[in-house]
């Protein structure tokens, strides 16, 4: 590759970043030029949220309670 080759494909490359970057400002994701766009979920479609035990949040906000010296009056129900 020549140097005039190499200069034209940075700059290329500057103005592709500019472009790139003018479109997602103000935004805080990083810039990408990169158009590769995935059809795969970001997470297994099968895949269930975790089953919550409200005993257990109960206790763990009355222990958070007591560290901090407040009182919870939260009925279990």
């Amino acid at each position: 590759m020549t140097a005039a080759t190499q200069k034209k494909k940075k700059a290329e490359l500057e103005k592709e970043l500019d472009s790139a970057l003018e479109a997602t400002f103000p935004a805080s994701d990083a810039v990408s030029i990169d158009n590769a766009i995935s059809d795969a979920p970001d997470r297994p479609v099968g895949r269930r949220p975790a089953p919550i035990d409200r005993n257990l949040v109960d206790a763990l906000a009355r222990e958070v309670a007591r560290k901090k010296g407040a009182g919870i009056n939260r009925k279990p129900g």
